[in-house]
């Protein structure tokens, strides 16, 4: 469909000229009156309005408005002489894209409406793209039939229209994040940005710098000012994942932003004002975390507004075989092939398997499945034997040999003839770190590399996990 330009001219002999110049690349829609050019914009989809300041029935800087006011969202260039420069510039203030004097140029008047219609283009993919997040993130589209998760949902829809700080919470892969995207998206924030933070990803002697900002010169290789998270999240909102992995010298920086609206840029002389919506995520228990000093009270209390708690997939599992066979369709739809259906004694497993990892465990499993499962029906075979076999794992361990779990009996024997005379401490340093090194290569093969399961599997943060890859040299 070629996009409309819509000109609106008591000057026929201006309609004819944008015809004659863009006639074969656009249609050109002509309007000798502001009422004639407002009925044809509400009439049909125009990308451009070309509008002349002087028009026999009202002004042009009325008709900008009424456009806007029904609904017009397009460009609009103001067409002047020069005389009425000033007046043109206080229709761009009031929401013109550009102007232009009469004569026109021709190669200028190209230039501008060519803009014009690349700026419409752009705004045009933002509110498409931007309703689709609208529409994936709405809760409608979280499934789910478990009366926990639709009474949560009830919930949700309540503290989105607030701007209070809500606290998700709940174990690794039960969808926090979704959770969250849906309060935004169902805020009236959900036109503004969503920044997501992830607290446990970011070194602590980078986290204030990519929280707040820095100006030029802030530090060493600070070759030019960087706005910070929250500088990007203005009129949006904030999403503090892993709130429980903030380090306890930037626990009170986070609560004073909260209580005052207000950063400061590292190296900055300023203070300036914010407004953001703060949604914090975790799997730990913060009030353990502050009666082991490990998180600050206030700034819990300061966060846990409104908490919401998502309840484990082990304790809803009337959604397993829905989720399981949503996963499936969607990744056969990726893939255009016909969906795996499961056989009854299969999905018996997946319901009664305790689901560490959650939703997101499931979602790994199921598309692991969709691209080895030869046949259109997974039976019990074709499932993980982890899911189904109790035993799994720990077959090849032989205690009598006096080998450690995840270390093959061999290796002290090769640790005692290449390292002789170690005293007994090295020996069991250097013991421990081959049984751990073995034991997180493992947890990364059984979860596909995901190192948030497999940090939920060893049962530690994902900060130790990244930690403990950086030592041991696992990329």
């Amino acid at each position: 469909m070629r996009e409309k330009i819509l000109v609106i001219d008591d000057e026929s002999n201006i309609v004819w000229l944008f015809r004659e110049i863009f006639g074969d690349t656009y249609d050109v829609l002509g309007a000798h009156t502001a009422e004639r050019g407002l009925q044809t914009a509400r009439d049909q989809e125009v990308h451009l309005v070309m509008l002349d300041l002087r028009l026999p029935d009202m002004s042009g800087l009325q008709t900008l408005e009424k456009l806007k006011v029904q609904g017009y969202q397009g460009p609009v260039i103001i067409m002047t002489a020069y005389g009425e420069v000033k007046t043109a510039v206080q229709a761009m203030k009031s929401g013109a894209y550009d102007y232009i004097t009469k004569p026109f140029d021709v190669e200028e008047l190209k230039h501008v409406v060519q803009g014009a219609l690349r700026y419409s283009r752009l705004t045009n993919e933002v509110t498409r793209l931007r309703r689709e997040l609208e529409e994936r993130f709405h809760l409608k589209n979280i499934i789910t039939v478990s009366p926990k998760m639709i009474e949560l949902f009830s919930v949700i829809e309540r503290v989105s229209s607030s701007d209070v700080c809500v606290l998700v919470q709940g174990e690794s892969g039960t969808g926090k994040e979704i959770v969250a995207k849906a309060i935004h998206y169902a805020s009236p924030r959900k036109d503004k940005p969503f920044v997501p933070v992830n607290c446990a990803a970011l070194p602590e002697h980078l986290l204030e710098s990519e929280l707040f900002g820095y100006e030029e010169g802030a530090f060493s290789g600070a070759r030019r000012a960087k706005p910070g998270k929250f500088e990007l999240a203005h009129c949006g909102t904030v999403f503090l994942d892993e709130v429980g992995e903030l380090p306890l010298p930037m626990q009170p920086k986070i609560l004073r932003v909260l209580e005052e609206n207000q950063i400061d840029r590292l190296g900055g002389t300023r203070r300036l004002p914010i407004d953001v919506r703060i949604v914090a995520a975790t799997n730990k228990d913060l009030r353990d975390e502050v009666r082991n000093g490990r998180f600050r009270q206030d700034l819990y209390f300061r966060l846990a507004v409104f908490p919401i708690t998502i309840p484990p997939l082990r304790e809803r599992k009337e959604d397993i075989p829905v989720l399981a066979k949503h996963f499936l369709k969607e990744f056969a739809g990726k893939r255009n092939t016909a969906p795996l259906t499961i056989q009854e004694d299969a999905m018996d497993i997946l319901v009664s398997y305790p689901w560490p990892g959650n939703v997101r465990e499931l979602k790994n499993i199921m598309q692991q499945l969709s691209l080895l499962c030869d046949d259109p029906v997974v039976r019990k075979r074709d499932l993980p034997p982890f899911l189904w076999d109790p035993d799994w794992g720990t077959k090849d361990s032989n205690p009598s040999q006096g080998s450690a779990p995840g270390m093959p009996g061999g290796d002290l024997n090769k640790l005692f003839e290449n390292e002789p005379g170690l005293g007994l401490t090295q020996l069991k340093k250097q013991a421990w770190a081959g049984i751990e090194k073995q034991l997180i290569l493992s947890a990364l093969e059984m979860f596909d590399g995901n190192r948030t399961l497999a940090a939920d599997y060893l049962r530690v943060s994902r900060r130790t996990l990244y930690t403990k890859l950086r030592e041991y040299g696992i990329v």
